[in-house]
């Protein structure tokens, strides 16, 4: 009875044993994978938020303006720009500032003549008209511009 009673004891400790072995090894692979889980979750999260989505603002439209005297002509120019609409106070105020834009794309052709606009080029219209468009601006800046249509008519 004695022998039986020893190996019901080391059959229970065996088992215990087990059960142990089995809680701490279930315990650790459950941390590691849950770290695994949330070190993928906040990878997928930063780069989602590493993406800026790049539009481009065509809020000014086609622009008429006329040039400078002796020989005056009409210009036709559609100024477009890329912007992250993702940035919401940043699309406001470019909204907010359409009607001045205009005014200072008109006022910039106005002062032109057109054999100088010609002279110019459009990269120098552009880099001007940008840095004009920029001393309005306080929240963002514009990198580029871009002319979707430049016309000038003699």
């Amino acid at each position: 009875m004695k022998i039986a009673l020893e190996e019901l004891y080391r059959i229970l400790l065996g088992i215990i044993l087990i059960m142990v072995a089995v809680l701490i090894i279930g315990t650790l692979f459950g941390l590691t994978k849950g770290s695994v889980n949330r070190q993928f979750s906040q990878a997928v999260e930063t780069n989602q938020n590493d993406v800026i989505e790049e539009s481009y603002f065509t809020g000014l439209g086609r622009i008429r303006a006329q040039t400078a005297a002796p020989k005056q002509a009409t210009v036709l120019v559609t100024i477009i720009f890329p912007y992250n609409k993702q940035d919401i106070a940043f699309t406001e105020e470019l909204s907010s500032h359409i009607p001045q834009f205009k005014e200072i794309t008109i006022a910039y052709f106005a002062s032109q003549s057109a054999e100088c606009l010609k002279k110019l080029g459009e990269s120098a219209i552009k880099d001007e008209l940008l840095l004009r468009f920029n001393k309005q601006l306080r929240l963002g800046k514009i990198e580029t511009l871009f002319f979707n249509d430049y016309l000038v008519i003699d």
